[in-house]
């Protein structure tokens, strides 16, 4: 398998939400205080990782 031209397929951006909404939803209990603001931050992660996913998987061409 090319793994090159895997890679040169990869969105940054995609790669860099997912990535970032992962580390925000596993990390929230660190970044917040308040357990009503860590399970905002949560969700939020997890959007962010789902975007991120969604782009990946082109579900938006052109990203």
């Amino acid at each position: 398998m090319n793994w090159q031209k895997v890679l040169s397929k990869l969105s940054i951006p995609g790669v860099l939400l997912l990535a970032l909404g992962a580390v925000t939803a596993t990390q929230a209990r660190r970044l917040c205080k308040s357990e009503r603001l860590c399970v905002a931050v949560r969700i939020a992660g997890l959007m962010i990782a789902l975007l991120g996913a969604a782009i990946l998987l082109d579900v938006f061409p052109g990203l």
